[in-house]
């Protein structure tokens, strides 16, 4: 049953390879490329976007499965191919495209640390490394690809908590 907390208005961005997958590239005999993702990130995904969340992807990736991620969730933001996410965000922020006050960002790698820096609401999956973990205000408690979505949908619709990071910085509760 899902929790009746309303996210209207609030945006959740992910990074793709490390959040929605587990990082990990599979290479078939032919040379083509798979990932992993979880069915329980999914169902996250859908959640909440039924509790009015937009959700949006923010990825340095470009090709086939940026296209099936597209096609698969119809977010309401997709920057793919995005070499600096920071100036991506901030250009989202000038055309009001989000507030900086009901966004949040989940990312994983130190590609991403700008942007976990900048945001208020910033998230890592529970297995990044410590240097990414350092730039974020919370660790989720599921990990890159197997739970870190389906952890951060709990999260902000009041079910658990995420922990702090040990600088102790403030983000939402």
């Amino acid at each position: 049953m899902d929790n009746p907390i309303t996210l209207e208005g609030f945006t959740v961005l992910l990074d793709i390879d490390g959040v929605l997958t587990d990082g990990t590239i599979l290479v078939d005999d032919e040379g083509r490329e798979h990932k992993r993702i979880s069915f329980d990130d999914i169902d996250a995904i859908f959640r909440l976007k039924r509790a009015g969340a937009r959700v949006g992807f923010i990825t340095g990736e470009r090709g086939g499965f940026c296209d099936y991620v597209e096609r698969r969730f119809n977010p309401d933001i997709m920057i793919a191919g995005c070499k600096d996410k920071l100036s991506a965000y901030e250009g989202l922020l000038a055309e009001g495209k989000l507030a900086a006050d009901k966004v949040c960002f989940v990312g994983d790698s130190l590609h991403d640390a700008p942007l976990l820096r900048a945001i208020e609401q910033s998230f890592v999956p529970g297995d990044v490394p410590a240097d990414v973990r350092a730039s974020a205000r919370y660790v989720l408690g599921g990990n890159r690809g197997r739970g870190a979505i389906r952890a951060l949908a709990r999260h902000l619709l009041g079910e658990e908590d995420a922990k702090k990071t040990s600088d102790g910085r403030e983000g939402r509760s």
